[in-house]
């Protein structure tokens, strides 16, 4: 299933599509590393969101809990 990654920049809203949950946290949490955290979220691009929306203290958590992700 696709997953997004999407943030604030410059007055914009940037949206990456990635083919899975892994590589869409994975990319989160780099851009994290690099600053960029305003409205980022990562989510299934089909069906719900309920439930499975990740904001940016859910990325952060995952990010210091997860071995590797938070190196640049």
């Amino acid at each position: 299933m696709a997953w997004y990654v999407s943030y604030r920049t410059g007055g914009s809203i940037v949206m990456h599509i990635f083919k899975g949950k892994g590589v869409a946290i994975d990319a989160a949490c780099g851009l994290l590393n690099r600053g960029f955290s305003d409205a980022l979220e990562v989510g299934p691009m089909p069906g719900t969101r309920k439930g499975n929306l990740l904001k940016e203290q859910d990325i952060r958590r995952l990010r210091d809990n997860t071995p590797g992700a938070s190196a640049p």
